[in-house]
Formats: structure tokens, C-alpha cells, sequence
């Protein structure tokens, strides 16, 4: 009896642990394959990635929690706890995706901006308080860069001015967008999914620890 309380308890902490990097692998990954061409283009593809990106981690994450907590009594808050930073993991995986393809197959480029105009566009939805209308400025970088690099940049502020160079790093798949080299955050992302995953598996395996004390 003694043994089997033993063995399931260090499967609590063996899940808790595992439970936040598995996770973000999924994100991870639908969110690569999505980039890569594997799960099809326009919306089927945003909705694959929506689905095996975000949702199933999530809903794994939710249910591994709920199942924690029901299953402990000291260590549930901890359990609850780890959930935040393990749903951030998820979210950091699946946002930072276009970053880490264009780290990994990105080609740098020398771009001159010719032109730069601006472009307001609105969108309307619905509220409880009655209809809501935003209004963005979008700015077009008509650009004059190599063979193959993208002719235009398109962002919600002006990034260079016309005769300037911008130094930009592009997909030549074309399926991440085209980011400027000084934008690229992938190692930023990588250190802070590292963080909340290890801060989440951390505050799991205490709540586990705990269990039943």
C-alpha cells in the first residue's frame, strides 16, 4: 500500500512538472506547422492552428489542473497557481512562432525605402453599448530590395523614412511575414517561455509535494 501511495505520488510530480512544457511543445509546434505550409493556407490553416495551438494545450492544461486540484488539499493553490504561468507558456509558444521561422530560415536583406504613405482603415463591431467604430492608420514601406525580398512593408507606424535603409529579414516561403532584423525577439521569447514553463512546473511539483500533508 505504502509503495503504490509512493509510486502514484511521484507520478503527481512527475506530470506536474511535464504537464506546462508539454504544453507549449503543442503550441509550439501547431503554430510551426501552420508556418511551414503543413496544416494549409488561409483561414483552414488559422483555424488548425487556433485549434491544435490554443485550444487543445489549454484544455489539457485546464483539465490537468482541475484533476490536481481535486485530487490534493494543501498543495490546490499551488496547483492553480501553476496554471497562470503555464497558460502564458502556451500563448509566448504560439505568438512567437513567425519569429523563431524567420530566425531559423530567414534570408537579410538591404532594402531602400522609396515611398511611404499612410491609409486609414476602419472596422465596425458590436457591443452591448451599440455599434463600435475603430479607426487605424496604416503605413505603406514601398520598398526597393533585392530579388526575391517583399516590395512592401505595411505596419501601424511609420518604421523609416523614404531614402532611408531598412535592414529586413524575410520568409522565402513567404508564409511568416516580413519583420525588420532589429525586430526580431526570438531569443527574448525563447528565455521568457523558458521562464514560465520552468516557474509553472516548479509551483506544480510543490502543489504535488504537498499533497495529502
Amino acid at each position: 500500500m505504502g509503495m503504490r501511495t509512493g509510486l502514484r505520488s511521484l507520478g503527481w510530480v512527475v506530470t506536474a512538472a511535464a504537464a506546462p512544457a508539454l504544453a507549449a511543445a503543442v503550441a509550439l509546434a501547431a503554430g510551426w506547422a501552420g508556418a511551414t505550409g503543413w496544416l494549409g493556407g488561409g483561414w483552414l490553416r488559422d483555424a488548425w492552428v487556433a485549434l491544435l495551438g490554443l485550444f487543445v494545450p489549454l484544455s489539457g492544461l485546464a483539465l490537468h489542473t482541475h484533476t490536481h486540484t481535486q485530487a490534493e488539499r494543501r498543495g490546490a493553490a499551488l496547483a492553480v497557481l501553476a496554471g497562470l504561468p503555464a497558460a502564458a507558456g502556451v500563448f509566448i509558444a504560439l505568438m512567437g512562432v513567425d519569429d523563431l521561422v524567420l530566425r531559423e530560415r530567414g534570408v537579410e536583406v538591404t532594402c531602400v525605402v522609396r515611398e511611404v504613405t499612410s491609409r486609414v482603415e476602419t472596422d465596425s463591431a458590436f457591443a452591448p453599448e451599440g455599434q463600435r467604430v475603430t479607426h487605424t492608420t496604416q503605413y505603406d514601406h514601398r520598398l526597393d530590395c533585392p530579388p526575391g525580398a517583399p516590395a512592401q512593408l505595411t505596419r501601424e507606424q511609420k518604421i523609416a523614412e523614404a531614402g532611408e535603409e531598412l535592414r529586413l529579414v524575410y520568409d522565402p516561403r513567404g508564409r511568416v511575414e516580413s519583420e525588420r532584423a532589429s525586430d526580431l525577439h526570438a531569443w527574448g521569447l525563447r528565455t521568457a517561455l523558458l521562464i514560465t514553463v520552468g516557474l509553472s512546473a516548479l509551483l506544480g511539483v510543490a502543489g504535488a509535494l504537498t499533497k495529502d500533508r
